[in-house]
């Protein structure tokens, strides 16, 4: 079979808009020891379904910070595909284009998650251009070809709040780039604290990164003697994704390398109906990045179909308009590159 014909697909990226309790079911996994070959996965668990849309975003795109004090403003320096949790935040009044965005690829091939993280902290204005968490996905991919870029380039910019029905939530960013090269964002005490290497190759949600590193010690394999844990907390997951990327076999095709990193992601998805409570909800739908290649596979989980978007059949260029496909049409599968439409003729 096929492997773009497989159900597989990823994890990281979680956040609400409600009042509900805390978020603990989401991930992010990057394999960057395959050679020349690498590959990300993601997954978007929550009490409820987004109603996400994808959107291609050409270059030359005049964006701002958003909603915020001291906006940054930019113009898209990069074309990119993004996932987007729009068909539920337009309700509230955001962008239908330019709010959103939870995880995506440009270009060049880098690649962008947002996660939950309860424990964000986010600074109050000073002066530095200030970008929207719901526009700091669109900000990486916009702007930025590699991790090191895109590091050097957060240091002059303040992630800010929004206030969503009287609620501040909490988020996080994973990137990498075809180098293997990754990043961890994390803002708290005031500022950006970024865990920079190949070495940083699993998210989950809370605890902070550096916390989360100190518990995976204390498991075998990573110099502790605990077996390894079944529950999908945030901190078992962690776990889990850590050591079982140590065994993945490595390959010369990309497709199996999707293959294979499907099998770390499904090991801690969240299945419907599952009992756990606690804020942790099930998983809604699953994505692998291809960032060898550039393709992007998308999973809705309620449906048996994977699609996959082909980055270098798309028109990034200066003056096309913003294209949208809605993934959660259940007729959809294989390469769906040429199904999009102009965002502004879309039913949203």
């Amino acid at each position: 079979m096929h492997y773009r014909t497989l159900s597989y697909l990823v994890i990281t990226s979680c956040f609400a808009f409600a009042a509900v309790p805390v978020s603990q079911a989401c991930s992010r996994v990057l394999w960057n020891t395959n050679g020349d070959i690498v590959t990300t996965a993601r997954s978007m668990d929550w009490e409820f379904s987004f109603e996400d849309w994808l959107f291609v975003n050409p270059r030359g795109i005049e964006m701002n910070g958003g909603k915020v004090e001291d906006a940054a403003t930019w113009t898209s320096k990069y074309g990119s595909l993004d996932i987007s949790i729009i068909g539920f935040a337009q309700k509230l009044g955001y962008d239908f284009t330019a709010d959103g965005a939870s995880d995506g690829m440009n270009e060049k091939g880098l690649t962008a998650h947002m996660l939950y993280l309860e424990a964000t902290q986010y600074p109050e204005a000073d002066g530095r251009p200030s970008v929207s968490f719901l526009r700091w996905v669109r900000y990486i991919l916009d702007n930025f070809a590699t991790v090191e870029e895109a590091v050097e380039g957060m240091k002059g910019i303040r992630i800010a709040p929004v206030d969503i029905k009287g609620k501040i939530l909490g988020t996080h960013m994973a990137i990498e780039d075809p180098s293997g090269d990754s990043a961890i964002f994390e803002v708290y005490d005031g500022k950006v604290h970024i865990h920079h290497g190949r070495q940083y190759c699993v998210m989950t949600n809370d605890p902070v990164y550096q916390d989360q590193i100190k518990n995976l010690k204390n498991y075998e394999g990573f110099g502790g003697d605990k077996p390894l844990p079944g529950t999908v907390s945030s901190e078992d997951r962690f776990v889990r994704a850590s050591y079982y990327l140590k065994y993945l076999p490595k390959t010369d095709n990309s497709e199996t390398a999707a293959g294979n990193i499907n099998g770390i992601i499904g090991n801690i998805e969240v299945p419907f109906g599952a009992p756990y409570g606690g804020g942790v909800y099930p998983t809604w739908w699953t994505s692998i990045a291809d960032l060898t290649d550039k393709v992007y596979y998308f999973h809705w989980v309620l449906h048996p179909n994977v699609i996959w978007v082909d980055l270098d059949k798309l028109n990034f260029d200066e003056g096309q308009p913003v294209l949208a496909l809605n993934p959660r049409v259940p007729t959809l599968a294989g390469d769906v590159s040429d199904l999009f439409k102009p965002a502004d003729e879309v039913k949203h």
